[in-house]
């Protein structure tokens, strides 16, 4: 686990409120100004105590592998998550391809190259008021301990108020599942999100809808889970097909009508 953390300061002058929107207004400005091919739509934004029971609940449900926020910075008052949704135009293309496309793969390596200046930026900004920012890194070992993590990003978002897991595993957000996560652990207290009360997920509600399990290439994906290992293999295999961009990334089961949601 690789953390990145800030000054020991000891001035925090921010109410709840204004910090809220100073962190929101840092995500959006930077999605909004992104410097990378790739387009976004506006991020969303969620918060959770460090406290919450969830995250004892998740150690129980993903494994004792998967940290709780104090494991990862113990000052840890709040957890920040936050949602950059590819645009419409990127989701249609890769729905329509039948096969590996460049513009995604690329958007995976520049989304989580924006996120991790998004985290310099708020652990910068926040250090000016005494507020002390850690950001957990998801690391995969493949050759060691297979598809754990000790951090999930979406798993975190869920947390935060930003969605509920669809049937492909991706976290479904009132903007859809086609994007990418980031995480910050942050020492000031800001209110939690509420959590959705209802399935994001057409399938899980009870309505006829497996379109990402059609559309898996691999077959890895079924109502019932997810064979990580065939997965994996499909995104490098498709990823192999633009080597220049050092990426592997597949996101055909996130490419159905919850890609988008609000349309």
């Amino acid at each position: 686990m690789h953390l990145k953390k800030n000054k020991d300061l000891n001035r925090t002058d921010l109410n709840s409120t204004d910090l809220k929107e100073r962190i929101e207004k840092i995500i959006k400005s930077a999605a909004a100004n992104p410097g990378t091919e790739t387009r976004y739509r506006e991020p969303l934004v969620g918060f959770a105590s460090a406290d919450d029971p969830i995250f004892d609940e998740m150690k129980e449900i993903i494994g004792s592998h998967h940290l709780h926020p104090k494991e990862v910075f113990p000052e840890a008052k709040t957890l920040v998550s936050f949602f950059l949704p590819f645009e419409e135009k990127l989701v249609e293309l890769n729905r329509k391809s039948s096969g590996p496309v460049k513009e995604w793969i690329l958007a995976k390596g520049e989304t989580d190259h924006l996120i991790s200046k998004i985290d310099e930026k708020l652990t910068a900004e926040l250090a000016r008021d005494g507020i002390r920012a850690v950001v957990p890194e998801a690391i995969f070992d493949h050759a060691g301990a297979g598809f754990n993590v000790a951090w999930s990003h979406k798993s975190a978002a869920y947390a935060a108020g930003l969605g509920t897991f669809g049937v492909h595993h991706m976290l479904i957000t009132k903007s859809g599942c086609a994007g990418r996560f980031g995480t910050l652990l942050i020492s000031a207290e800001i209110p939690p999100t509420p959590r959705p009360s209802e399935e994001y997920c057409r399938h899980k509600k009870g309505g006829i809808c497996l379109i990402c399990v059609d559309r898996c290439p691999a077959g890895a994906l079924r109502a019932g889970g997810l064979d990580k290992e065939k997965c994996f293999k499909q995104v490098r295999e498709y990823g192999s097909a633009f080597p220049e961009l050092k990426e592997v990334a597949c996101g055909k089961c996130a490419t159905g009508p919850c890609a988008l949601r609000s349309r």
